[in-house]
């Protein structure tokens, strides 16, 4: 996690190296949602709104700044426009569209779940261009967590998948959803997106069978192998065991709850 920093505490050259962007910019203020940025700002300038987001260029974590930037020519209609990138003067920055909306509710009868299984349904059926890019491949990101690191070759593909569904992620307005912060953008297999997001619908209070019949309104979901299913449920169990472990917080022991009770669901189809 990073530091957010107020914007009047960011160096003179930065917010130049912005600016000479976006133009003069009126007035700025960092964001309360999100940790990893320590800079993460609506700015207000004269043409208009612009959210901005970055790093310093030797930090850890850069590269999610790159995954963003790489996602948001495939992702135009359903994510806010990238409208330029930088690194200068110490910061690689990413500056987008803002768009004016909520946090999604992901809560049993919420309206904004259809939004997001419509948003889900375009997300689908995007796919990574071939060739080299920022991604770390979802058959990588999980190998540690499966019982036997082949078994996480079931979770590849070439379709573009966000994999960090919390309802800060996910932006209403005037009645669409909008997908923000590809830092974990992926190659993976499409199902894999809404078997991520069950997990938080679970969280927040829909049974197991419920929140399996949402995620089967997808398509991609609906017709994965059930013994695939099982096993990326597993991955996800252990993998949440490890952050309330290494990193305990409530929200951490509910997502790590929430993985058991669905893996322990699926057992039954795994092939172990």
């Amino acid at each position: 996690m990073a530091k957010r920093i107020q914007w009047a505490d960011f160096p003179g050259s930065l917010i130049e190296s912005i600016s000479a962007r976006t133009g003069p910019i009126i007035a700025g203020r960092a964001v309360t949602d999100g940790q990893n940025s320590p800079l993460a700002a609506v700015l207000e300038t004269r043409n208009g709104r612009v959210f901005a987001k970055g790093l310093p260029s030797d930090h850890r974590m850069v590269i999610t700044q790159a995954r963003e930037a790489a996602a948001a020519p495939l992702v135009k209609g359903i994510s806010p426009e990238l409208l330029f990138w930088f690194d200068e003067n110490g910061w690689k920055v990413n500056g987008f569209e803002h768009i004016d909306g909520r946090s999604a509710h992901y809560q049993p009868g919420s309206p904004d779940i259809d939004l997001v299984v419509d948003l889900m349904g375009v997300l689908s059926a995007i796919e990574i261009p071939a060739g080299p890019g920022p991604w770390k491949p979802i058959e990588t990101r999980m190998r540690t967590y499966v019982d036997d690191p082949a078994d996480a070759k079931i979770f590849a593909g070439s379709a573009l998948t966000h994999t960090d569904w919390v309802p800060d992620n996910i932006l209403i307005s005037q009645g669409q959803a909008w997908l923000i912060d590809w830092a974990w953008a992926t190659p993976a297999q499409s199902w894999t997106d809404p078997a991520f997001w069950l997990l938080r619908l679970m969280a927040r209070g829909h049974s197991i069978a419920q929140a399996e019949a949402i995620a089967a309104r997808l398509p991609a979901y609906a017709v994965a192998d059930p013994e695939h299913v099982a096993v990326f449920a597993h991955a996800n169990m252990n993998m949440w065991n490890e952050i309330d472990r290494d990193h305990p917080s409530p929200w951490a022991t509910t997502m790590a709850a929430t993985a058991r009770a669905w893996s322990e669901s699926r057992r039954g189809v795994s092939r172990r």
